[in-house]
């Protein structure tokens, strides 16, 4: 066998470093387990009269099979190991690489992206081949192995019927995924005719039920015995049910992961780093793209994808979309009419913070202003802005973004997040330079935002002076108006926003319907809190006065979280279970102090 013999003594070893490597090889398979160190020393007391590297003379015994000594030899080279047998591979991948050399040296393409060509070779340590393709395919050639009965299979599989399938030293350019189209009433997913046909019907089922459902997240999970599906729905994750389907699905988990790989342009064979990537679906008539963004990390079972969809059908077209509390949406609008200054919209991952600044920026969107955005990643793409992804391996920052948008002329600018000194400086001195600048933070509260522009290292008379408001904010999942009905609650949660006293309106839930997957919870609702520093709050901030102080000073100019709660209530649009899941626990304790006693 090639890979075992080639493997051990490469051609630029010295004997010497060769039985080294033996002995590496031998010391790895007795730590995995592989086998024991009597059966070593067995076979490397017959290595002389055999003449064999120690891998051929272990296999010869019967002492491991090659799939066990190429996972070896993986942790020894540091070259990944992928089982072709689970992979799905383009069949167009061939033309890069005929089948006589493929044939001769014993290796297969198993991917292709952008200018990088990955190979399972049975002789991963061969370098003159490696170099030998780099200089025929214009590729970048990443090495991988499997066995060899798997590295036939798949050869056998790629070239089945192609005879006239040559190398050039210009090859045509490289092949793209196969783009996903679908039919959008009932999404029947449809790829290439030569990938892998039931992996394919798989995963289109799998986003047939997530669009169905109005999912936001797609979450696969790789476990021992499958492939764990859950979708994220009204900011909660729930598991949908595929029937006698989910046995397939576990089946095929890695074809699935492998083709989901493939689409987003990701490295197949790249099991042991975490990758991003993104993709789309069109739908055959015509109407807008579904994109999808990908996110694969390893775990201890296997790899993990999350899968965030982007419907361009729901893009934030304007302020009236967030059904804002209406003293809220007055006071924003106010904000949006000045033309310098910093408006901040603070909350945790996933509160709907993006959603909030695209919606703004909608509202300002004219045709006599220019708006630049920079954002990690792009979202939404709109054709009214000038919209920049921040890129930090070629060195577009936040800040790299905000020194060229100066030069620009702009009216507007949104910097998708202040994290770093040198972002939130600059911002708050492109806001004393005639402009609008909306950007977000991690903080809970908005008066929270102070502390956190002071450990920025932001000077306090640039804050007074610049800081137009901080909205902090929350999603609530919305009670179905189809199911709902009234409810009385569990007296200890009623205790815990009203105290002892009884609540002073009616409440609602949802009894559960089809309309709304059997919740009773249809949609979400912005719960927020508005804090526009007033002229004493700015007096104080300028004097570096703590936060405590600023606070008390702020409860006048703030319309708080607790109140917009209250107010949801009087509605009868959510539920005090939602309250108390998505509420920070201050504002928890501050509904009870005011309305509770």
């Amino acid at each position: 066998m090639a890979t075992t013999e080639s493997a051990e003594k490469p051609a630029t070893a010295s004997t010497a470093t060769r039985q080294s490597t033996r002995s590496k090889l031998g010391e790895i398979l007795v730590q995995s387990g592989a086998i024991n160190q009597q059966q070593l020393d067995h076979a490397i007391g017959l290595q002389k009269q055999l003449k064999l590297p120690i891998g051929q003379v272990l296999l010869k015994l019967n002492y491991l099979n090659d799939e066990a000594l190429r996972h070896a030899l993986s942790a020894q080279l540091n070259v990944a190991y992928v089982d072709l047998d689970r992979t799905v591979i383009d069949k167009n991948i061939a033309k890069y690489i005929s089948r006589s050399y493929a044939k001769r040296h014993s290796l297969v393409p198993v991917a292709q992206f952008g200018r990088t060509l990955t190979v399972a070779m049975d002789d991963p340590t061969n370098r003159a081949v490696a170099e030998e393709l780099q200089r025929l395919t214009s590729f970048t050639i990443t090495v991988v192995t499997s066995t060899s009965e798997a590295i036939q299979r798949t050869m056998a599989k790629l070239y089945e019927g192609k005879l006239g399938v040559q190398m050039s030293s210009t090859p045509s350019a490289p092949a793209q995924p196969a783009p996903l189209v679908s039919r959008v009433d009932a999404f029947q997913v449809q790829f290439d005719e030569q990938s892998s046909r039931r992996a394919d019907d798989l995963f289109g089922q799998i986003v047939s039920a997530a669009l169905s459902r109005r999912c936001s997240d797609i979450h696969l999970e790789m476990l021992g015995n499958g492939l764990r599906v859950r979708f994220r729905v009204d900011g909660v994750l729930r598991k949908p049910d595929f029937g006698g389907g989910q046995t397939a699905i576990d089946q095929m988990a890695r074809e699935i992961v492998s083709r989901i790989k493939i689409l987003a342009k990701l490295d197949i064979a790249e099991r042991r780093r975490p990758q991003d990537g993104s993709f789309h679906l069109q739908p055959s008539s015509g109407g807008p793209s579904v994109d999808l963004r990908v996110s694969v990390i390893p775990s201890y079972t296997g790899e993990s994808v999350v899968i965030r969809i982007l419907d361009r059908n729901h893009a934030p077209k304007g302020l009236a979309e967030l059904s804002l509390n209406p003293v809220i949406a007055d006071r924003i609008e106010a904000l949006l009419k000045r033309t310098t200054g910093i408006i901040l919209v603070t909350g945790p991952t996933g509160s709907g913070k993006s959603t909030t600044l695209y919606s703004c920026l909608m509202r300002l969107q004219s045709p006599d202003i220019r708006i630049l955005t920079a954002e990690d990643p792009v979202e939404y793409v709109y054709e009214e802005l000038s919209q920049g992804e921040v890129n930090y391996q070629i060195g577009n920052t936040f800040a790299m973004y905000l020194r060229a948008f100066l030069r620009h002329d702009p009216e507007v600018i949104m910097i998708g997040e202040i994290r770093d000194e040198e972002t939130a400086e600059m911002a708050f001195r492109a806001a004393q330079t005639g402009h609008l600048l909306l950007s977000t933070l991690h903080t809970n509260s908005a008066i929270a935002a102070l502390p956190r522009l002071r450990d920025l290292k932001i000077e306090s008379s640039l804050i007074a002076s610049s800081l137009n408001g901080v909205m902090s904010q929350r999603l609530v999942r919305k009670i179905c108006d189809r199911c709902k009905t009234s409810h009385q609650p569990d007296p200890k949660l009623v205790q815990q926003f009203f105290g002892e006293h009884q609540p002073p309106m009616p409440l609602f839930k949802g009894a559960g319907c089809d309309s709304c997957g059997h919740s009773g919870y249809h949609g979400r609702l912005l719960i927020a809190d508005l804090w526009v520093p007033d002229e004493k709050d700015r007096i104080l901030i300028a004097q570096e006065a703590s936060v405590e102080t600023v606070h008390q000073s702020a409860e006048r100019t703030t319309f708080s979280m607790a109140q917009d709660a209250r107010d949801r209530l009087v509605a009868g649009t959510t539920t005090l279970e939602e309250l108390l899941r998505v509420l920070p626990y201050p504002s928890v304790v501050e509904f009870k102090n005011r309305f509770g006693t």
